[in-house]
Parts: structure tokens; C-alpha cells; sequence
């Protein structure tokens, strides 16, 4: 019914209720306690001032209404702990509005001492309350004062850090990520890196499904890890022992030995992880792995598989296929291999040196101990691999140049092409007869050097 149409009666009531609230203010001293239990008017009238005033920023003119009710009714009108936070937003407010720095700082320490002492209040006047966000409050009140505020002069407070690890104890489902990064680059900055390694395991088991927070645990490790590398393989260690068939967690823990020279552990991991399904590229690794372990056989069979899984071998790798061919004495699939990797890399130098090896340790195998002319020429092939790797790499002349003079040395002499009848001093000959006949290399006829 509006207003105007209330019966003079009704009006009469309106009146005199106004009548009372305005007796009634005039009567309570608002900041003051009082002996006896206020009523619920009074409850209701300090409130609805100190609110009016608050919600619009009024802070010094809501200050003693609000006072009034954390001393005498808390809880109104809802029973929650309202007030206990608005009061804290009071003095900030006022330490925001302050001119005066003294003035300001006064307001922040008694916006610490409500913020440090409301839990327990609240606990005690059983007040509904969620614990978790009282100590991310107190964690975020001190993150932004800092300077201005010392936690340590107030008891129930510590550092922002140690207040969002608390709210996140008390309800690791429902802290905002912002204050686990907090928590977590608080632990980083003082170096603490094995709790910040452990944080993110306590993390990984409450909250790794969230999508963000499985970012922050997989940067915190990678930070942890490259500061501290024996800290990465422990952690790696203890989860193969929780997941021993995971292929992801082995190949973690593989490169992890690796990149530690742990050769014996990762050797004895490799033959393990070979028996699941690593990709190819950790194959690849493990191929060169073996080949530097002597047991190049080994070596060329995981380089079989790693090429069947669909690897693509780099130069290098053939330049490793044709080294443990080297190794097992099959010389012609040695150079076909470092052939491939020339191929594959115009300026392999060392892929050229290798053939020339090949070649020189061809004499050694055929010679029988007792060099004769044919195999004095196959050291002309060998000198020419060693020049074209310095041609082709110049960083590795001085290797190819210490080759080249060793080898010249041993060259067919001047009489040895004298009494051969298709050798010509500055003409061509091939190499392709007996045991040499998988070189089939075509070089040019000239002498050792004169020993003269």
C-alpha cells in the first residue's frame, strides 16, 4: 500500500518508531561496551551506521560504530566473521586515506594486531569462519605492506610465505594458484631448493590435474633440477621405483645419468629401457652409448632399431655405425658408413680421415707382416683422404698434416717403381687386387721423400 494512503493510525505507528530509534541513538554511546547485553535494536542500529559508512569508504566515521560491535555483538547479524574482516579493511583504508607516514603506519599495526588475533576469537566465540582464508589473508596483508610491516612484532604472524603454505594445508583444492607460486618462488629465492622440490611433490598429489598448477610443478623441477642435478636424479629414482614400467620416467632418468657422466648407471638403464618402447632418438643414444662401452655389435643393433622405429640417422650417426664396424674389423662397411655420413656432410673431415685409417689398417691386415710394393701403395689412397680432409676442415690440418707426413714415409721408393711395369712416376693406379680389392680406389704413382 503506498505511503500516502496509510491510515492516520498507521501513520502514528511510523512516527513513533522513528521516535524510538532516534531516543535509542541518543542514548548509546557507540565505542563504548556495556555492561548489560544490548539489544537487538542497538545490534541492529551500530551495524547499519558503521556499514553505511564503511561500504562507502567512510572509514573514520565507521570506526567506533564498528568497534562497538566487535566488542559486544561480533557476530551480527549473520554469525560469520564479517565484521573481524571488514575491520582489518577498515585501518588499511585508513592507512591508504592517511597524509600524515606516522599516521599510516599506526593504522597498518592495528590493522596486523586485529588480523593476527581474529582466529582465535573467532574460535572462541564460535563464529563461522574458514581458517584457510585467514591465513591467506594474513600472508597477503603482509606481502603488500612489507616494509611497513614487521611480522615479527606481532604474535600470530610469520612471513607471507609460511601463511599461504598454512592456507594451503589447511585446503589445497581451493588456494588460488597465485599463492602457490608464492609459495613456491618464496622457496626458490632462499634457495631452498629441496623444500621447493618437495613442495611440488606435495603439490603434484593434491592439485596435478589442474592444468596450471602441473606448469608451475614441471617449472619448479626444471629449476630445481638445473641448479641441482643429483636432486633431479633422486627424484627420478624414487619414481621408477613407484612406476617401473614407465618408458617416460626411464628415459628421464637415462638422459639424467647421462648428462651426470653416470656411464655404469646409464648403461645398466639403457639395456633395461630397451626392453619397452623408448623412441628412436633415445635409442640413437644408447646406440652411442654401447659403441663408447667397447661392444659395437651391440651399438649397430640398437641403430637397426632406432632406424626401424623410423629415426632418421644424422652424419654422426653414421660416422658411429662405421666406427663399430671399424671395431668388429669389417672394414668395407666401415667406410660405407662413413661414405654415408660424407654424403649426408660435404665437410665431415673426420669421417674423410677415418676412411684413410681404414686403409692404412688394411696394409697392417694384408701384409702379413712383410711389406711389398702393392701394399706400399695403398698407403697413396690413404694420404689422399687425409688431404681431402684438411680441404674440406681446415680446423683438423694439423691431424691430416701429421698423417700425411707419417705415411709418405712408407711410400713405394723411387726403385720401386722403377721395376714395376704399370707404375709411373705422376701417372694413375688403382687399387683394387687381393685382399684390397673392396678398396677400388684409383690414386696417383709418386715416392717416399728422400731421405737425403
Amino acid at each position: 500500500m503506498p505511503l500516502a494512503s496509510l491510515p492516520f493510525r498507521s501513520w502514528s505507528f511510523v512516527g513513533g518508531l522513528c521516535l524510538s530509534f532516534v531516543l535509542l541513538a541518543l542514548s548509546v554511546r557507540p565505542a563504548t561496551a556495556q555492561d548489560s547485553e544490548p539489544s537487538k535494536q542497538e545490534k541492529l542500529m551500530h551495524y547499519s551506521l558503521y556499514y553505511e559508512n564503511y561500504k562507502n569508504d567512510n572509514f573514520k566515521s565507521a570506526r567506533s560504530d564498528l568497534l562497538w560491535i566487535l566488542e559486544n555483538a561480533p557476530g551480527t547479524p549473520d554469525g560469520d566473521d564479517d565484521n573481524y574482516r571488514r575491520v582489518v579493511n577498515l585501518y588499511v583504508g585508513l592507512a591508504e586515506q592517511a597524509s600524515d607516514e606516522n599516521a599510516r603506519t599506526a593504522y597498518l599495526d592495528t590493522a596486523a594486531t586485529h588480523l593476527a588475533s581474529a582466529p582465535e576469537k573467532l574460535e572462541q566465540q564460535g563464529l563461522e569462519y574458514e581458517p584457510y582464508k585467514w591465513e591467506r589473508r594474513k600472508g597477503r596483508f603482509l606481502e603488500q605492506h612489507q616494509g611497513s610491516v614487521s611480522a615479527s612484532d606481532f604474535e600470530g604472524l610469520e612471513s607471507p610465505v609460511a601463511h599461504y603454505r598454512k592456507a594451503f594445508e589447511l585446503a589445497p583444492k581451493e588456494l588460488d594458484p597465485y599463492y602457490i607460486q608464492q609459495i613456491i618462488n618464496g622457496h626458490l629465492e632462499g634457495n631452498e631448493l629441496q623444500e621447493a622440490l618437495n613442495f611440488a611433490n606435495t603439490l603434484e598429489s593434491k592439485r596435478g590435474d589442474d592444468e596450471e598448477v602441473a606448469s608451475m610443478i614441471s617449472s619448479v623441477r626444471e629449476r630445481v633440477f638445473s641448479k641441482n642435478p643429483q636432486a633431479q636424479t633422486a627424484y627420478l629414482e624414487k619414481q621408477v621405483e613407484q612406476y617401473p614400467d614407465s618408458t617416460q620416467l626411464l628415459t628421464e632418468l637415462f638422459n639424467a645419468y647421462n648428462q651426470q657422466g653416470n656411464v655404469s648407471k646409464a648403461s645398466k638403464l639403457g639395456k633395461r629401457l630397451m626392453t619397452k618402447d623408448p623412441s628412436a632418438g633415445t635409442v640413437r643414444e644408447i646406440a652411442q652409448m654401447r659403441l663408447e662401452n667397447g661392444r659395437p655389435k651391440a651399438a649397430l643393433a640398437a641403430y637397426d632399431r632406432a632406424v626401424k622405429e623410423g629415426a632418421s640417422l644424422k652424419a654422426e650417426d653414421h660416422f658411429n655405425r662405421g666406427t663399430a664396424y671399424q671395431k668388429m674389423g669389417q672394414l668395407s662397411q666401415a667406410r660405407e658408413a662413413y661414405r654415408t655420413a660424407i654424403n649426408m656432410k660435404e665437410d665431415y673431415g673426420r669421417a674423410y680421415i677415418a676412411i684413410g685409417d681404414l686403409y692404412a689398417r688394411a696394409v697392417n691386415n694384408c701384409s702379413g707382416g712383410e711389406m711389398r710394393r702393392k701394399d706400399k701403395a695403398v698407403y697413396w689412397t690413404a694420404v689422399d683422404k687425409y688431404r681431402q680432409a684438411k680441404e674440406v676442415d681446415p680446423s683438423i690440418a694439423s691431424v691430416a698434416d701429421s698423417k700425411i707426413r707419417t705415411y709418405r714415409k712408407v711410400f713405394p721408393t723411387k726403385e720401386d717403381i722403377f721395376y714395376r711395369d704399370d707404375w709411373e712416376r705422376g701417372g694413375t693406379f688403382t687399387v683394387d687386387y687381393g685382399c684390397y680389392s673392396w678398396i677400388g680406389e684409383t690414386t696417383s704413382v709418386r715416392s717416399a721423400p728422400s731421405s737425403n
